[in-house]
């Protein structure tokens, strides 16, 4: 029932909308390009380009990433990944989002989950856009907001993603199948901890599990080819 759906007869054409760096458009670009499903990877030369987009109003809320879908533009990075999910099953028979309302659901409660795990890393990223321009004058304030992140808040949560992987018959996050719209959300997400977004590039050593299913995720041949063809 996971990956099948009846066909239709044309793909949507599709343009995606970012910087060139993986950040929130990374979930998208993995889960379009695993799916098969053609789409320009469009990426800004510079700020200067983004910021003219902005002013433009062509950004509903001044914001990417962003998806063109025969000109409709779609908004907010988990919107965009369940409708390509689905998009996916229509497509090509098979998708990353569930059928089952109890199932998808719960794949969306990790999506979801995930703003909640990193919202302190973001506001101590982009200070001035969240109204904490101060802690950028306060150095140990932001050192203390740091050391929060990763000592206390984001292994409090990955423990918790590590619960729900540790419940899954099948290995991927939200029980499905194969990869769902979770695993694709949040590994991208996994890879930047491991990178050290956090502060701490060892913060992820602790959850073996979530190590594994990094591993697993990357392995998937579509993902490898990916990667490699960026490399």
């Amino acid at each position: 029932i996971f990956f099948r759906s009846p066909r239709i007869m044309a793909q949507p054409q599709l343009k995606l909308i970012y910087f060139d760096i993986p950040g929130k458009a990374e979930a998208i670009r993995l889960a379009l390009y695993f799916q098969d499903l053609k789409f320009e990877d469009y990426r800004f030369k510079d700020r200067e380009e983004f910021m003219a987009m902005k002013t433009s109003g062509e950004l509903p809320f001044g914001q990417v990433p962003a998806l063109l879908v025969d000109g409709n533009m779609l908004i907010q990075s988990a919107a965009i990944l369940r409708y390509v999910g689905k998009l996916g099953k229509s497509w090509k028979s098979w998708g990353l989002y569930p059928d089952d309302p109890i199932l998808a659901a719960r794949v969306d409660a990790i999506v979801d989950q995930e703003a909640d795990a990193f919202v302190g890393v973001r506001v101590a990223n982009y200070k001035e856009r969240f109204g904490f321009a101060h802690l950028a004058e306060d150095e140990g304030a932001l050192a203390s907001v740091w050391k929060a992140q990763y000592e206390e808040i984001i292994p409090r949560h990955l423990g918790q993603l590590q619960q729900q992987l540790d419940a899954s018959a099948t290995g991927w996050l939200a029980g499905t199948q194969g990869p769902s719209i979770a695993d694709f959300f949040w590994v991208p997400s996994l890879m930047a901890l491991q990178k050290g977004r956090s502060g701490d590039a060892d913060v992820l050593k602790a959850f073996p599990r979530l190590e594994a299913l990094v591993g697993r995720f990357l392995a998937l041949p579509k993902i490898a080819e990916y990667y490699q063809n960026r490399s």
